[in-house]
Parts: structure tokens; sequence; C-alpha cells
């Protein structure tokens, strides 16, 4: 396929195959727990179906469990619907971090795939990826909140700097403010190409700071803007706080994260679950063990064979929760 090197402009307009699930084989022995449940509890909600990928693979492993499906985006929902039918027992859309399903609780295995579907980049014209030219949106659910061009429209340039370096972590984040906020004086910036262009010219050409040598100048931007316009964090936030509860005991929560903002604040709430503070001033430790456990502890992260048949997996990472009592 056509591509783009850093430093130039050219948008390919080519759309390559995408690979529907990462890490399957994890996913689908992390829902093992399924296997010594009656089959009235075996309850499975995936709360960012996408295509189904997941859910298809769970179905075929665990032919008795009911599997329940959302995802904020509804044509995302649609394509999912049409590809899984009547393998999936309910579709509903809705964010995961207000989980659609929670009359359906508990549950014996929740699964979260954080960040966007292949879809989204290589199919959807969102604007999600500056591989394409296309208008500036970004909005899982095209229904509400604001576009990613709104948001560059109208947020002040120490706020939009804000976005880019916490979201993106962009060590260039106030330089790209500044030349945003001087081009919308202009005229508003609505495509991903005008958005890529101010980011390569912040760029200097053989920019070699650590943490850019194999980025794109607007990689961080990109997804920066995307965390922001969605509430990505804040999603994830709320999740982290009412799913383990939700779980049946023996259940399962497995999350799979793509940078190192989401797997920050799985690996700590995780944590914080597995591990109680101590407040009896005689005990040895200053934890004791709590309710739920690390299902290895140091998350699961994709092979050498499956990053190169998809190079998108090769930053995920998989942290499973065990709830034991």
């Amino acid at each position: 396929m056509a591509g783009r090197a850093r430093g130039n402009t050219e948008i390919s307009s080519e759309k390559r195959p995408f690979h529907l699930s990462i890490l399957p084989e994890a996913v689908v022995e992390a829902a093992s727990c399924l296997n010594s449940l009656a089959p009235d509890a075996q309850r499975v909600w995936d709360g960012t179906t996408g295509l189904a990928g997941h859910l298809l693979l769970l179905a075929a492993a665990y032919p008795k469990a009911s599997l329940y499906a959302s995802d904020a985006d509804a044509e995302m929902l649609k394509l999912a619907r049409e590809r899984a039918g009547g393998k999936i027992t309910e579709y509903r859309q809705g964010n995961f971090g207000e989980n659609p399903f929670r009359d359906k609780a508990p549950f014996a295995f929740i699964f979260f795939d954080l960040g966007i579907s292949s879809a989204h980049f290589d199919f959807f014209e969102r604007g999600f990826s500056f591989r394409f030219d296309q208008p500036l949106d970004m909005r899982m659910n095209a229904e509400s909140g604001i576009s990613a061009a709104r948001l560059l429209a109208t947020a002040e340039e120490k706020e939009l700097a804000r976005i880019f370096f916490e979201f993106g972590e962009e060590k260039l984040s106030r330089r790209i403010a500044r030349e945003i906020v001087e081009r919308r004086k202009v005229a508003p910036i609505t495509t991903t190409r005008e958005l890529t262009e101010i980011c390569e010219h912040v760029y200097p050409p053989k920019y070699k700071a650590k943490g850019h040598a194999d980025r794109y100048p607007a990689t961080r931007v990109f997804q920066a803007l995307r965390i922001a316009v969605n509430g990505e964090l804040d999603a994830l936030a709320s999740a982290l706080k009412f799913a383990p509860d939700q779980l049946s005991v023996g259940g399962r929560l497995a999350i799979l994260s793509f940078h190192s903002l989401e797997d920050r604040l799985v690996k700590h709430a995780f944590r914080d679950r597995a591990f109680i503070k101590e407040t009896d001033p005689t005990a040895k430790s200053n934890f004791k063990p709590g309710d739920y456990r690390l299902v290895e502890p140091g998350g699961i992260t994709p092979n050498e064979k499956e990053i190169a048949e998809n190079p998108r997996a090769r930053s995920a990472r998989l942290r499973i929760l065990e709830r034991i009592r």
C-alpha cells in the first residue's frame, strides 16, 4: 500500500484490510472461568464490541454463554449485528463507562478493548486517521458531543496544549497549539490534511527526540484529540470503579489497552482492588489481600507472530482481574 513518509503531506486514498482481533487466544483463555459455571451464570459483557471479533471467538469457545454486546458507536454496532447475528444474545448502544447492561449483572466475564476499532481508522470517514483526507470529526457517537474541528476552533491555546501534552504526551504541544491558533485566525481547521500539515510544519525535518523517531509528527496530536473528543479516559475511570463489583465470584475483568495513559489507569485500579491498605497498626505489612487477584500481574503482550500479522498490536497489553470472594 502507498504510505506516508515523515514530512510528506501526501495522504493515501487506499484502505487496507484490518484484523478483527488482537490477542485472541489470551482473551479466550481469560474467559476460561466460564467453564466452571452453570449455563445460566455464564454471562459475558463486551463493552467495546467493535466488529464483534472477540465475541465471536468467545461464542465458539463457550457456546453456552450469554453474550451481551454494547458500543458507543451505533454504526459500529450495526456492523457487529450484521456480522455476528444471533450468536450474540443482545445488542445495546451505549458507552462502556455507563454500562448499558447493568441490569444483567453479575457477569462471569467483562471485556473492554480500549481505543477504537480498526474500522474507524480504515473505513469510517470521521477523521480518525491522518492517512486519509477526511473531515475532522473523531466522535465515536456522531450524535453527541463536539467534533474535533469544533474543539480546535473554540479551545484556548493553553487548553489545546494541555490536551496534546496530557492525552498525547506530545513534547511539542505548546508549539503546535500556538500554530493552530494562528492558522485558525485565517481559516478554520476542518480536515485531517490541514491538521497534519500544521504538525509537519512545526516539527523540524530531522527531529530525533526520544519517543518520536518512529512516529509521524501528527500521531500524538490525533490520539490526544480523539481521547478528548470522546472522553475516553473519563469513561475508563468510571468503568474501573463499578466493573469489578459487577463480577460474580470467580468472574474476570479483562482490559486491553494500547498506550501508557490507559494502561496506567488499569494497572493502578487493579492493584488497588487486589491489595487493600492495612489499617491495623500492628500488622507486618502495609497491605492485605483484597477480594480480587491479579491474573498475570505484569499483563499479557502480543507475541512476535501477532505483531507481524497486525502491527497495531505492538503496543497492546491485556490485564486481567479476578474476583475471588
